[in-house]
């Protein structure tokens, strides 16, 4: 979202009842440790919480135009568990779906599409371990992409982890969809020249939406600014991985 106003999410209405942010986030279920594969409904809301609104109001710096897009219910996502809470995220555009809806165009690489880890966990290797996770996940892939641009902080995260996995510097590209060799960049290769963007005021450990990107929440745009300071939001399943969502 972009809001022109601070908003902080008091509660939210899920399955009958309210729930805090905080109590969203968290899960009972011993399984959930480490990355874990988006499958069930709830872990979509899970998801739809983190990028939308724990980054997209609660920890995203006002001034920035940074805002990730409504993730489709059949792309591949991956949550970091941890102490029972979910602290960060990833979310991949599989080779072969479709840039976006308004285009026959294809995507010719797996490309690691967002990735965020919330404020209070960082700095603890979770994005390391999730771009990990990533390139081993496409182990028979002869290049992976990373949708540009790439941000400052996840560019050290890249740099950190080809430092001490060699074999993968000839496999990681930033890309712009649909991913063709004229759209891709070597990582390493702008690392080993410098030529990455400076440090922002955000100092957000995230990667910002590829530009061929449909933003689902354009067209609320006018109307979130005139939102209250704090609101309570009201979340509903629609269907099989679909949300609405009202402001109260």
């Amino acid at each position: 979202f972009s809001l022109a106003v601070a908003a902080a999410v008091l509660a939210l209405y899920l399955d009958g009842r309210w729930w805090s942010v905080a109590d969203v986030m968290k899960t009972s279920n011993p399984s959930r440790v480490g990355l874990v594969t988006v499958q069930s409904v709830g872990e979509r809301v899970v998801l739809f919480l983190l990028s939308q609104f724990i980054f997209g109001i609660l920890e995203r710096p006002l001034e920035s135009e940074l805002a990730f897009s409504l993730h489709p219910a059949g792309e591949l996502g991956k949550i970091t568990w941890s102490n029972g809470e979910a602290v960060g995220f990833y979310t991949v555009k599989r080779k072969g779906s479709l840039c976006d809806s308004f285009t026959s165009q294809s995507y010719k690489l797996p490309v690691l599409d967002t990735l965020f880890v919330r404020r209070h966990w960082r700095r603890r290797g979770f994005a390391l371990e999730m771009l990990e996770d990533f390139c081993s996940s496409f182990g028979k892939e002869e290049a992976l992409g990373i949708s540009n641009p790439i941000s400052p902080s996840m560019y050290e995260v890249c740099r950190k982890y080809l430092l001490t996995h060699q074999k993968q510097r000839d496999r990681l590209y930033e890309v712009e969809a649909p991913g063709g060799w004229g759209e891709r960049r070597s990582v390493w290769l702008q690392i080993q020249l410098s030529h990455i963007p400076k440090n922002s005021k955000e100092q957000a450990l995230s990667l910002e939406v590829s530009k061929g990107e449909v933003n689902a929440t354009e067209d609320l745009k006018e109307e979130v600014k005139f939102l209250p300071f704090v609101y309570l939001i009201i979340l509903r399943i629609v269907g099989e991985g679909w949300y609405c969502f009202y402001y109260v």
